[in-house]
């Protein structure tokens, strides 16, 4: 008999951009991008991160088999960044809340359908005030690097339940780019 498993709203979202289908995104490693925080999702066995590259460095989410958003908790890692010209770093993944002026998730840990990007209640808990989702944060200078061209090994040590560690290589697509006011191609 097959184990039901609720999956998320937003889970149906990633899976038809990564594999077509929910069963296929719960296999041992996929990946799709995220509409949370606009990263890259990789599933593993029992869990899914949401890795984003930015100028200031590596955030990974976290988030539930179901792919609801989780607290990081005692979650800590480290990720390997292969960057353009042969240049790697090592760098240590440590907790760290949304900064001011970042995008916050808030979201109920008990129902999964609760997310939004403002502060509230649980309307299901009748009044649980939402949790802001944290996340890994390891600074390292990604100024006008190409994203495609990083190539990472991420591992998560200290993880709830049976994966207690997971070991995750993301591929970061290259941003679309945007043609800027006079047709530049800049990137807005």
């Amino acid at each position: 008999m097959r184990e039901s498993r609720r999956i998320h709203p937003r889970a149906l979202l990633i899976a038809a951009a990564c594999c077509g289908t929910a069963a296929a995104a719960a296999a041992a490693q996929t990946q799709a991008t995220a509409p949370l925080h606009g990263g890259t999702v990789t599933t593993t066995r029992a869990h899914a991160f949401e890795t984003v590259l930015a100028a200031d460095g590596l955030r990974v989410f976290l988030f539930t088999g179901e792919l609801a958003p989780a607290m990081v908790e005692k979650a800590r890692g480290t990720a390997h960044l292969a960057l353009p010209g042969g240049r790697s770093v090592e760098v240590a993944l440590a907790p760290r809340e949304p900064a001011e002026g970042e995008a916050i998730t808030y979201f109920c840990p008990m129902h999964a359908p609760i997310v939004q990007s403002e502060p509230g209640e649980c309307k299901i808990c009748g009044g649980m005030v939402l949790y802001e989702q944290d996340y890994l944060f390891a600074a390292v200078d990604l100024a006008g690097v190409d994203p495609a061209a990083v190539k990472a090994m991420v591992r998560i040590t200290g993880l709830r339940g049976a994966e207690k560690e997971a070991t995750f290589s993301p591929a970061f697509p290259t941003p679309a780019r945007k043609a800027g006011p006079e047709g530049t191609g800049k990137r807005n």
